[in-house]
């Protein structure tokens, strides 16, 4: 997978949230449907001369007995916006209940936990089992407790091994959703991470990919083929790690992006919330289009999946790009890559979920969001923003409907702040 350069604004400070006025103000700041024709140039257009896996490879690590939906929702979201294959690399016990929910999903149960990997042990009589350890470890619970950790050292590099025998068939890795804090399961995904990096692989880590980079940041830090989506929580934690205080003055939300994004010195950052603020210690990007009013399980999935669909996109429009005489490299090079696929994907899953909800309301739950995601890039981008080609998937309204007509309108209108290390 190639590596890309990316360039930020530079280092005069703007601060900026964007009217629809078309007034520019300050050169450095961009109107959204400026930053929104760049990201429509990345998005492939529909063609029967394209072929399969050309439209984008992801893959998501995660799911195990007990989370088996998030890492259905992430892989599924990636195909529904656009992806040609969408596979989930999980725990064996995890795989039979996603293969269930959808057939279209390339599901690999490479994966064992730690509950798992003892019974396997146990099975095998040459193979002592740990017991519980009193105060003085007898010679045989010592042998027991190094046997296990053996196994499960042995383990971890099998899966690695397995899961890195596909990255010259992936364009981007989601790790987290669904993988729980298992130890085996958060070690194999340690070092799935860490043999990402070397291969140059494009990664967004959401959920508990999210809490093992913030016990071990050094995972991430330096790498820029990284895209982190923490909620507030996640943010907190990650932040807490790094040193960073959330108390006292200039306590804003732009400025504590900028602080955490410099401490870790490449991966972008996507922070969630009522707004999302993308931030790569360069560049802060808001994108502030209405999402709906009810918050439901697994947005933040949804979210990752179609991330990793707009790498996929970014990184291969710059490279036939790079390519091709006729064609600009960019448009807009000051905007890292990493920040300009996430703010597309933002846009895409705030649109999803507004659809959603204008049609559920309150009974409103991830699958609604999901069956939008179509919709929503036929709006954005497929129609060039066309209010009258694009329906709200669902019983009881169309495209002609008045309240369809605003969520389009609102969309189409939307605002995005950049700032070169500034924000809203």
């Amino acid at each position: 997978m190639p590596s890309f350069p990316l360039q930020g604004l530079g280092s005069r400070q703007v601060t900026r949230n964007l009217s629809n006025s078309g007034d520019r103000g300050d050169g450095n700041a961009m109107m959204s449907d400026e930053i929104r024709s760049e990201v429509r140039r990345i998005v492939p257009t529909l063609s029967d001369e394209r072929f399969k896996g050309q439209s984008g490879k992801i893959a998501v690590l995660g799911g195990c007995v007990e989370y088996t939906g998030a890492p259905y929702f992430a892989a599924f979201a990636a195909l529904s916006v656009g992806a040609d294959i969408s596979h989930v690399f999980c725990s064996a016990s995890a795989a039979p209940v996603i293969k269930q929910y959808s057939p279209d999903l390339l599901v690999h149960p490479y994966f064992l936990q730690t509950s798992e990997l003892v019974q396997q042990m146990k099975s095998t009589p040459q193979l002592p089992v740990a017991t519980s350890v009193g105060d003085a470890a007898s010679p045989v619970q010592v042998a027991q407790s190094a046997a296990q950790a053996a196994a499960a050292a042995a383990h971890v590099a099998e899966a690695t091994a397995e899961v890195e025998s596909w990255f010259n068939r992936l364009d981007c890795l989601v790790v987290g959703p669904g993988l729980g804090r298992d130890p085996l399961l958060l070690d194999i995904a340690r070092s799935v991470i860490l043999r990402a990096r070397a291969h140059k692989m494009p990664l967004v880590l959401d959920g508990d990919g999210l809490f093992l980079v913030a016990r071990e940041p050094d995972l991430v830090s330096g790498y820029t083929n990284c895209v982190l989506t923490p909620n507030l929580n996640e943010f907190r934690r990650l932040a807490s790690t790094l040193g960073v205080s959330l108390h006292g003055p200039n306590n804003d939300r732009s400025s504590k992006l900028l602080e955490v994004t410099a401490h870790l010195r490449g991966p972008t950052l996507v922070s969630k919330g009522p707004v999302d603020a993308i931030c790569d210690g360069k560049v802060t990007m808001i994108c502030n289009a209405s999402g709906g009013a009810k918050r439901c399980g697994s947005q933040g999935d949804i979210l990752a999946g179609t991330i990793a669909t707009f790498i996929a996109w970014t990184l291969a429009f710059l490279e036939s790009a790079r390519k091709s005489a006729e064609m600009e490299v960019v448009i807009l090079p000051e905007i890292n890559p990493m920040v300009l696929a996430s703010y597309g994907a933002c846009l895409v899953a705030r649109t999803a979920a507004a659809y959603a909800f204008a049609q559920r309301k309150r009974s409103m739950v991830a699958s609604d969001m999901l069956i939008q995601l179509g919709s929503a890039m036929e709006m954005l981008f497929d129609t060039a923003g066309s209010t009258g080609a694009a329906g709200v998937v669902g019983g009881g309204g169309g495209a002609g409907s008045a309240a369809q007509q605003g969520l389009m309108q609102a969309h189409t209108a939307g605002a995005a702040g950049v700032g070169a290390g500034g924000g809203p």
